[in-house]
């Protein structure tokens, strides 16, 4: 029988450090909207956002990732619910769906686009009213 010792050995490294707009809150303003011109496309905005990292550690195996969680619609699985029911806010990147608690994998020296749009469960009538949604974009690496 013939035996061989195996060693293992490697570097436990983090990931970097990195920040959304600076730790600071995003804010989108969509002022007034017409109830009969939601549609999923008119009123859309980009979110404005940066992205920083510390430069100290770089693995280039790492990818990194973008998530928005929140609380999701019951009527459409990439827009956050808003305090009106019916009424919610669709985020999409760079024009496509961008469905809550999903992650994406990102270049982050070439940052997707972020938008928003309200939209309105079909069937609802809206009332005129203020409306508010929350959610939290979160960058991760993996």
């Amino acid at each position: 029988m013939a035996l061989s010792n195996v060693s293992f050995h490697g570097y436990l490294v983090q990931p970097p450090n990195c920040s959304i707009s600076n730790g600071q809150n995003i804010e989108l303003t969509f002022r007034d909207v017409n109830i009969d011109d939601i549609n999923g496309s008119n009123y859309e905005q980009v979110v404005p956002y940066t992205i920083t990292c510390d430069t100290a550690v770089r693995d280039p195996q790492m990818e990194m990732t973008l998530t928005w969680s929140g609380t999701q619609s019951d009527f459409d699985d990439s827009a956050v619910a808003t305090d009106l029911n019916g009424l919610g806010i669709h985020l999409k990147q760079a024009g496509s769906d961008f469905k809550l608690h999903t992650p994406l994998v990102v270049n982050e020296t070439s940052l997707p686009v972020l938008t928003a749009v309200p939209v309105k469960k079909s069937g609802v009538d809206l009332p005129e009213s203020d409306f508010e949604a929350w959610a939290t974009l979160q960058v991760d690496y993996q």
